[in-house]
């Protein structure tokens, strides 16, 4: 299949500073829009014969990538005018949607809470089974449409960035603190041995100056006795 792309990726600034980021999409053909990236995958009917081969044709261009799903009204706008000002692809593309029957309710493949919708019209007691959702692109309303009618002459998918380079962190800042927490280790641990050695010292000079005195007062008393000895003699 062919792809369409080669937009330039709008710039981004940064929440804390004046410079502009360029977010990290898987290439340049993709297009960023929030905190997502989307390309239009043009196939044929031959490549795509279900839901599942187009999400298969996402996740192979892709880590992460999936049919695409949308999350409120801005989404579904820029898809809109992304159409009709970049892509030009066909009239009806397939949502990432299906209805669940067990929960009784639509739900994205990629797993996305529903919390936006853009029905064209809503039709009572219609049947749900095995139904999923397609877009209008020249008005970016929804319909509801059998999976197995499903618009597959072209796959929109979409995946989250995959990192953006100013929330990386600095290799020198990293470095600088690493140094510092080093430094703090050592000096404390040196005070700490500088302490205990210090007490350790005092502890032996202590009981050093107690054994000597102890020792120096022997002597002294054994020559006193000495001379009363002979004091008493010489009398």
């Amino acid at each position: 299949s062919s792809l369409q792309g080669g937009f330039q990726p709008e710039l981004k600034q940064s929440p804390d500073s004046n410079s502009y980021s360029q977010p990290e999409c898987p290439s340049s053909a993709w297009i960023p829009f929030g905190s997502s990236c989307y390309i239009f995958l043009q196939g044929t009917l031959d490549e795509l014969d279900s839901i599942d081969d187009a999400r298969k044709l996402c996740k192979d261009n892709a880590s992460g990538a999936d049919i695409i799903s949308i999350k409120n009204k801005e989404e579904n706008t820029f898809i809109q005018e992304t159409f009709k000002n970049h892509w030009q692809g066909p009239d009806y593309i397939s949502l990432g949607m299906f209805f669940d029957t067990d929960d009784n309710a639509f739900k994205w493949y990629d797993k996305s809470e529903m919390k936006f919708t853009n029905w064209i019209e809503e039709e009572s007691n219609e049947e749900l089974l095995n139904t999923c959702a397609s877009m209008y692109t020249k008005s970016g309303g929804w319909k509801k449409i059998s999976c197995e009618e499903l618009h597959l002459t072209g796959t929109l998918c979409k995946t989250a960035f995959a990192y953006e380079k100013k929330y990386l962190p600095d290799k020198t800042a990293l470095t600088t603190t690493l140094v510092i927490i080093f430094t703090i280790v050592v000096t404390v641990s040196a005070a700490l041995f500088w302490f205990l050695y210090k007490r350790n010292i005092s502890s032996v000079s202590g009981a050093l100056c107690i054994t000597h005195h102890s020792t120096a007062e022997m002597p002294y008393g054994d020559e006193t006795v000495l001379i009363d000895e002979e004091n008493e003699y010489t009398v």
